[in-house]
């Protein structure tokens, strides 16, 4: 074992040093674990939001979108392209537009999504639905059956009920005609019956509604025209590469008319709430991180103590002819090992906080999409903590010693 190892490894084992010392050094310790703790609880959190976001907005949307490039709408029969593209496991066609809804005398706008039976298998919609039942796709009844967003039911005054659903109105402005000239008959008018609800989050549930895709493009007049295709990737397939193998299928079956659509990842599409959680998970990491660079004066102050209290070890070695690169060694190593067990200490433990708040749920949420506050830990952000603690703590004991050192080493040389 090198001599600067084994001086330091005693210095740390077998401590003479005063009361002081060991209190400004346990300090240090507790400072640092509680601080990567956080960092590692906090880091934590942020990756559980950002899964609960992409869970709720996977609700309504798969994956993939190939939505139209200029204009509103694409042809329904580009859909049958996907049928052969390798990683898609399955696809459905969207039309979406506002309309008018009313419900005797309550009236408001809301965003349709005209949706066929095949819209279960690219999304979560099932399990959003809490009162009434998803009968989009039910052919046995003679009426037409739509999914409300519980803030626009609401709005409506309106109950879900899947076996005697109540009706509204919903009225689309019909295109080409001017609303001064045809007032009465600007609008097309539909019945429909509020046979289910759903709930996901506030935003999208005060502005869907669900109806059959047929009914949407009759509504709308959309006729043959959908405004999207959502595509749900096979397992093992990321949403890059999906989406790179879609465009070129369309490109290689549709030539120069594959131009008119593109494709965009579920991140691309919510990519504002996914780059600002990102953005504050980073900078919180930033502000804790010079909370450590505080910390770190502690293990300086610790490692001060420590060397005046070896004064006497330094002169002795001084004089046995030990260079000063081998006692700042020494020496930098204690300051090494304290931000060591600490940073290890307190990664442990957020660790621990982070997989029982998992399992257990012991923070609850209250009127929540979700019972208890979401957290995932991620391996990466633990390493990163554990690297700034080290980085950080390891500079700042190297610089203070080897300072330290010199000048006592030039102070002897002197006299």
């Amino acid at each position: 074992m090198r001599l600067p190892v084994r001086l330091a490894s005693r210095y740390i084992v077998k401590r003479r040093s005063g009361t002081l010392v060991h209190l400004i050094s346990g300090i240090s310790v507790t400072v640092i674990a509680a601080v990567a703790a956080a960092m590692v609880c906090i880091l934590s959190a942020f990756n559980g939001i950002e899964d609960l976001v992409k869970d709720l907005f996977g609700t309504l949307d798969a994956d993939l979108a190939v939505v139209p490039a200029t204009g509103a709408v694409v042809p329904e029969a580009w859909g049958e392209v996907l049928n052969d593209v390798s990683g898609v496991a399955s696809w459905a066609p969207v039309l979406e537009d506002e309309a008018v809804v009313r419900a005797d005398e309550s009236v408001r706008v809301a965003s349709v999504l005209g949706v066929d039976a095949r819209y279960r298998s690219v999304s979560h919609i099932d399990r959003a639905v809490f009162e009434g039942a998803y009968l989009l796709d039910d052919t046995t009844r003679d009426l037409t059956c739509a999914c409300l967003g519980l803030g626009v039911r609401s709005e409506l005054a309106l109950r879900s009920d899947d076996v005697e659903p109540p009706l509204f109105t919903l009225s689309a402005p019909i295109r080409g005609k001017k609303l001064a000239r045809h007032r009465e008959r600007a609008f097309r008018t539909r019945g429909m019956h509020a046979c289910g609800t759903f709930s996901i989050n506030a935003d999208l549930d005060t502005r869907y509604l669900l109806v059959p895709l047929h009914a949407a493009q009759d509504l709308l007049g959309r006729e043959g025209e959908v405004s999207r295709f959502e595509v749900k990737a096979q397992p093992g397939w990321s949403q890059d590469a999906l989406a790179e193998r879609v465009e070129e299928r369309l490109q290689a079956k549709l030539g120069e008319a594959a131009l008119g659509a593109k494709t965009l990842t579920r991140d691309e599409k919510h990519k504002f709430i996914t780059q600002t959680n990102r953005a504050e998970k980073w900078a919180t990491f930033a502000i804790l991180s010079f909370i450590l660079i505080v910390a770190a004066f502690n293990i300086m102050a610790s490692l001060t103590m420590l060397l005046l209290d070896k004064k006497r070890d330094l002169e002795v070695l001084d004089a046995m002819g030990m260079p000063a690169r081998m006692m700042e060694e020494a020496f930098g190593l204690q300051g090494l090992a304290i931000n060591v067990v600490g940073g290890l200490t307190g990664v442990g433990i957020g660790a621990l906080l982070v997989s029982g708040q998992a399992r257990f749920g012991w923070l609850k949420l209250q009127a929540s999409v979700v019972p208890s506050y979401p957290v995932r830990l991620d391996l990466m952000d633990v390493l990163g903590t554990l690297g700034v603690v080290v980085l950080v703590g390891g500079l700042g004991s190297s610089a203070m010693v080897r300072h330290l050192i010199r000048r006592q080493t030039t102070r002897q040389a002197n006299t």
